[in-house]
């Protein structure tokens, strides 16, 4: 008879264990994830899509109480891992896990769709993640766009008042990106890493050498995110739910995530994932490989860019604060015929990326107290002792101050309002701060609004006037919604008995606010009922 399991093991654990061994035939060939919706989940359990809804906002903030459990620091001491294998010990005996980010798919409005797209095909949520050896996460910061750097969320989750903390003398792997700093341990920059450019060359000098064993514990976090995406394949279909939703989706799944390792260690999900991390990243550095050498920018080329972009603008090709693929090729097809070079449109999509890079550093100096702002001149002004402090602690921001800043009309068209804020960005503990826009809660629609429109300008704003702002919009808000169910009521008049499905869909439908004020305005139909009546006529 086979052994018993050392574990006990959860109903969760065990009915992955066998939805597992029923999908190992498709194993070559895993399905590519289908959209899901409420409506689905009704006809499975033959439930309501009403009840199904509620019941799933729930469960997921029954989740969410469970990260105090099973979301933990990891302690002081060093990891069997690295204790035991004379290739990590004692160089690595201070580190605790590795950290990195991983791009989720994410459904947002149109208008700002541009700060989710990054490098990543289509729109997308950059998810922060510290993972210990024992593959459980003990941070996880979601919700930022797909735009934004890695190093940028990292420094958001360094200083949120209940965000990444590392135990002194203690540090995670990090990859290139994001630099040696406190806590953080990066390789060695120009210098082999991935264990597979080791397969025929063995290391050849010490730096080398380093970067092998630092590659080698580091994968930790991509079989972390591994397993989890292959665990729960709603991370990889298209969203339907409200953003705000899909960020605490995001969380609940580590949650479960670390229930299910802790609970299971021997999960054959595991394993399976170990092999697939390995060839993916063979193929990225095949991807590498292929791009060959970085493309050189003219000063005449980066005004010819932004010229045919702004151009591209005005004519009403970014529909979504990002550029139609035709910009790109248009921008590639013209460099290479006058400059006489081979230009291609990922050559300028790299380069947008770096505008946006110089918009944002120089609106966060106009943002400083001590400088102001000449519009006839577009300079940022300031007086020589602000000029000096602030340039000894920042001198690569010399070039912008006192100084016209070349083509500054242009990139405010180009990529003023198509910058990554973090605005949406939440974490375990985050309930109550930092961020209303994703509060477990919900709010109105108004207030999503208000976040996306002024979030470039709100640390300008004091913060009563803000809320004032939301009453006034929250009130016009709710007298839309009434406006818009009372059409809904009109187009049900004649129908006779009314059907909670029909009327939830009806509902739900209505386009323009926020999915919880939706559900709340259905439950308040459901449950009053002589007002339900009223409401069919």
């Amino acid at each position: 008879m086979p052994s018993q399991p050392s574990h006990p093991v959860s109903p969760i654990a065990e009915s992955h264990r066998s939805h597992r061994r029923t999908d190992r035939t498709a194993k070559a060939h895993p399905p590519i994830p289908a959209p899901i919706c409420f409506s689905h989940a009704a006809g499975r359990f033959h439930r309501s899509v009403e009840t199904i809804h509620r019941y799933f906002r729930v469960v997921l903030k029954r989740v969410f109480c469970l990260y105090k459990h099973v979301v933990r620091l990891p302690d002081n001491k060093t990891h069997p891992d690295i204790r035991n294998n004379r290739r990590f010990y004692p160089y690595f005996k201070d580190c605790i896990g590795a950290i990195d980010g991983t791009h989720i798919r994410a459904s947002v409005p149109i208008e700002i769709q541009g700060r989710f797209r990054g490098r990543k095909d289509g729109t997308t949520q950059n998810v922060l993640a510290a993972i210990t050896f024992d593959l459980k996460f003990c941070y996880v910061l979601a919700g930022w766009e797909g735009s934004a750097h890695d190093s940028r969320v990292l420094d958001d989750a360094l200083h949120r008042s209940k965000g990444l903390k590392i135990p002194e003398g203690k540090y995670y792997l990090g990859d290139a990106g994001y630099g040696n700093k406190t806590g953080i341990l990066s390789p060695y920059r120009k210098v082999r890493y991935h264990l597979q450019e080791f397969s025929d060359h063995p290391p050849e000098n010490a730096q080398e050498l380093f970067n092998l064993h630092h590659s080698s514990l580091r994968t930790t976090i991509e079989r972390g995110f591994g397993v989890l995406k292959k665990r729960f394949r709603v991370l990889g279909a298209e969203p339907f739910w409200s953003f705000e939703t899909q960020v605490e989706v995001v969380l609940a799944c580590c949650v479960l995530h670390n229930h299910i390792v802790g609970v299971d260690p021997n999960d054959p999900i595991m394993g399976d994932t170990t092999n697939e991390v390995d060839s993916q990243s063979m193929a990225k550095n095949k991807e590498k490989e292929g791009r060959g050498s970085q493309f050189r920018w003219s000063n005449p080329m980066r005004a010819m860019l932004l010229d045919i972009l702004e151009d591209e603008a005005l004519k009403g090709n970014k529909p979504s604060n990002t550029f139609k693929p035709q910009s790109f090729a248009r921008v590639a097809k013209e460099i290479s015929e006058k400059f006489e070079v081979t230009c291609i449109p990922e050559h300028a999509s790299n380069r947008l990326r770096t505008i946006k890079t110089t918009w944002k550093t120089i609106q966060s100096i106009r943002n400083n107290s001590g400088f102001g702002w000449d519009d006839n001149l577009k300079m940022i002004t300031c007086d020589k002792k602000t000029y000096d402090e602030y340039v000894m602690a920042h001198p690569t921001h010399e070039q912008y101050l006192n100084k016209k800043i070349e083509f500054y009309d242009q990139m405010a068209i180009v990529v003023g309002k198509d910058m990554a804020t973090g605005s949406y960005a939440f974490s375990w503990g985050d309930e109550t701060s930092h961020n209303p826009v994703v509060e477990l809660d919900g709010e109105s629609n108004s207030t999503v609004k208000e976040k996306i429109t002024d979030s470039s300008s709100s640390h300008s704003k004091g913060r009563s006037h803000r809320k004032r702002s939301r009453d006034v919009n929250e009130e016009s808000n709710y007298s839309e919604i009434a406006s818009q169910l009372k059409e809904i009521a009109i187009a049900f008049k004649n129908q006779g008995p009314v059907d909670a499905n029909e009327l939830y869909e009806a509902v739900m439908t209505t386009e323009g606010f926020a999915e919880e004020m939706l559900a709340s305005a259905f439950d308040y139909l459901i449950q009053e009922e002589k007002v339900g009546r009223i409401f069919h006529g």
